[in-house]
């Protein structure tokens, strides 16, 4: 079987680990990518002086995919347990605190005694979070203060969409009504998050050892051949496949049909520091220095900023380091909309009208994915895959359902 995998990023790169691990010889490989080098949003970068940091995920972690993606990524990495906690400046003269919050820390602020009278009058009133828009289920579950420090312009500065415009769902989803009486600081604190020795790249060079890569490669087209043959046309010439993988955005691959999907996503600003204390963004209650730090008032562009220090080395490092901060840019595709899913689910039907085609991965499905979901997602497809070239179109989109999952996983 020959098979074209568009995409050498995780999604891409782990599918053909996969495959070529279950069928073997009885399976040919090529993988195209647009870009020089592998990995896609998965990769370490280093500054002029040699300090690296990351673009995309930072850390590897069990969110909601599979626990069995730690023991398929120490086959390649030795990964090293870091405390991440992550913490939010609700306003630029306030102290930072955890996040999620805490009452605890909540009232060494300015503002504390006030979001502490109103989630104890919710928390009197025994009613549950109101329906209706995110601005509903938050006053309702955090109380008006909190909802307008901590959400309301963050909400209009990263998603462009005011609490009024959006479900209550959204709340719900990402539990944003979680306010603890003592937080253990850690999100979720039920998550170890691990950094791999020496960064990122050494999982793609040993996952795709062996394999036919074709970097600065662009995928133009991809049709059927009068055989039945799926033909993906590149500038460099054509290549035949029973097979295609598609980890690259599901719009850009069947040619806008139905008009371009919207994304958020953000550029970044890096800054090299040196740390006397290591704690640059400032230290959980427990001493251990906040990595992310969310800064949520729309007066700025920044949304988050990284302190890669505690990440690369452990709460105790010291030394120089990374400073990265995320600045909304609606150009870059990394973070998928809810406002979309009708749009989404059009392109979905059309990609399972075409035998072989399986489009994977946070830009092939749509879905906002971590590490372990993307890995679980691979590995649904793999096991699936027999049924997925003998279906028929109706059996292949309930697959690519299958396959891109839930919030869950």
């Amino acid at each position: 079987m020959d098979v074209v995998v568009i995409g050498a990023g995780f999604a891409g790169a782990c599918t053909a680990w996969l495959l070529r691990e279950r069928l073997g010889s009885r399976v040919r490989i090529t993988i195209l990518e647009q870009g020089p080098a592998p990995g896609g949003m998965l990769r370490t970068f280093r500054t002029k002086s040699g300090l690296p940091y990351e673009y995309g995920p930072r850390v590897v972690s069990v969110f909601r995919g599979t626990p069995d993606a730690l023991p398929f990524l120490r086959r390649f990495l030795r990964l090293h347990e870091r405390q991440i906690y992550q913490g939010t400046r609700l306003r630029p003269e306030y102290a930072a605190i955890p996040f999620p919050v805490d009452r605890a820390s909540l009232a060494q602020l300015p503002c504390g005694a006030q979001i502490d009278r109103e989630i104890a009058a919710i928390a009197a009133s025994g009613r549950p979070p109101r329906d209706g828009s995110l601005r509903d289920y938050l006053e309702s579950s955090v109380g008006p203060t909190l909802t307008e420090l901590a959400f309301a312009g963050f909400n209009r500065k990263f998603w462009g969409r005011r609490l009024e415009d959006m479900p209550a769902d959204w709340g719900r989803l990402r539990r944003l009504d979680r306010v603890a009486e003592r937080g253990d600081f850690r999100l979720p604190s039920v998550a170890p998050h691990y950094y791999p020795e020496g960064g990122f790249e050494p999982l793609f060079a040993q996952l795709l050892d062996g394999f036919d890569v074709r970097y600065e490669t662009t995928v133009t087209t991809l049709a059927r051949d009068g055989a039945g043959a799926l033909v993906v046309a590149t500038a460099a010439g054509a290549l035949q496949a029973d097979l295609v993988v598609a980890t690259g955005p599901i719009d850009d691959l069947l040619g806008h049909r139905f008009g371009p999907l919207e994304w958020r996503g953000y550029r970044v600003e890096v800054e090299e520091v040196a740390a006397s204390d290591g704690a640059i963004l400032g230290r959980a209650p427990d001493g251990v220095p906040f990595a992310w730090l969310y800064t949520p008032w729309a007066e700025t562009p920044v949304c988050r900023t990284t302190s890669f220090g505690t990440i690369h080395h452990g709460a105790e490092h010291t030394g120089p380091s990374v400073v990265l901060r995320e600045i909304v840019d609606d150009g870059v595709r990394m973070y998928p909309v809810w406002w979309e899913d009708d749009r989404f689910q059009r392109y979905l039907r059309a990609a399972a009208e075409i035998p072989g085609l399986v489009p994977l991965g946070r830009l092939g499905l749509y879905k906002y994915v971590t590490i372990d979901s993307t890995y679980a997602m691979a590995l649904r497809f793999v096991d699936a895959l027999d049924e997925m070239l003998r279906g028929d179109a109706a059996r292949r989109y309930e697959l690519l359902e299958h396959f891109r999952g839930d919030w869950s996983n």
